[in-house]
C-alpha cells in the first residue's frame, strides 16, 4: 500500500502499536461490503413477487444483504410495516426490508 492510497503509516520505519491498530481497523472498514443499489425495476420485481407469494402463501427464498455476506432465508413471509418476518424451520427472522436483494418463489 503506498502513501497515496491514504495509508500515512507506510512510509514510517517505526509504527506504534497504536498507529498498527488503527491500520488493521482502517483495513477492515475498507474490506466491508457496501449495499447494492438496487434498480427501480428490481424493487417492484421483488415486491411483486412478495405480494404474491403473501397473497397466496407460497414460500419463497429471500436474499438479505449483510456486510459479511449474503443470507438466504427459505420459507413463507409476512410483511409488517418495514420489517419481513420469514417463517423457516428454524424459526422466524426478522428482516429490513431494506436489506432484502432478492426474492423468488420456492419451487415445489
Amino acid at each position: 500500500m503506498n502513501i497515496r492510497d491514504g495509508n500515512i503509516f507506510e512510509a514510517m520505519r517505526l509504527v506504534l502499536p497504536e498507529h498498527r491498530a488503527l491500520m488493521a481497523q482502517i483495513q477492515r472498514e475498507r474490506m466491508k461490503r457496501k449495499r447494492p443499489v438496487l434498480t427501480e425495476e428490481r424493487l417492484e420485481e421483488i415486491q411483486y413477487t412478495l405480494s404474491e407469494a403473501i397473497l397466496e402463501g407460497n414460500a419463497v427464498r429471500v436474499t438479505v444483504f449483510t456486510p459479511e455476506r449474503d443470507v438466504v432465508l427459505m420459507g413463507h413471509v409476512s410483511v409488517s410495516g418495514r420489517e419481513l418476518r420469514v417463517c423457516t424451520a428454524a424459526g422466524v427472522h426478522i428482516v429490513d426490508v431494506r436489506d432484502v436483494v432478492g426474492v423468488e418463489m420456492e419451487r415445489s
